[in-house]
């Protein structure tokens, strides 16, 4: 893999973690920084949960950065989660005021939905036409 490739999966596990650690860590005050009401504390659970969640992806970014197999299907199911997350903040747009933060980070995810389809289209370990 190019050293591009590895700084693209490099910056997108640094993104999860950015984006996942601070829920694991400090729930509320992540929920207070990103403009969400303060959070019930039956709510703190999950809020940690979905951190670990997009920590775990970012675990698996590193791991297709430092070249461990199954990058096209780690990087496949990455792009799953990513459109997942901007279809979800989307539809959300049309009922609710979704706070700028997760706007943001949504528009992240899309920028790596982009590099990520690059990858599986044209990257390395492509199956060649037949």
């Amino acid at each position: 893999m190019s050293g591009y490739w590895r700084a693209v999966f490099w910056a997108a596990a640094a993104f999860n973690f950015l984006a996942g650690l601070p829920s694991v860590l400090a729930p509320s005050a992540a929920a207070a920084t990103s403009g969400l009401p303060a959070l019930d504390p039956q709510l703190i659970l999950i809020a940690q949960v979905g951190g670990l969640l997009i920590c775990s992806y970012g675990l698996a970014y590193a791991m297709v950065a430092m070249g461990q197999p199954g990058a096209r299907q780690i990087i496949f199911l990455g792009l799953v989660g990513k459109l997942g997350v901007c279809v979800l903040v989307a539809l959300r747009l049309r009922d609710v005021a979704v706070p700028p933060a997760m706007i943001w980070a949504s528009l992240g995810d899309f920028i790596f939905i982009i590099a990520f389809a690059v990858f599986l289209l044209k990257g390395p370990g492509r199956a060649p036409a037949h």
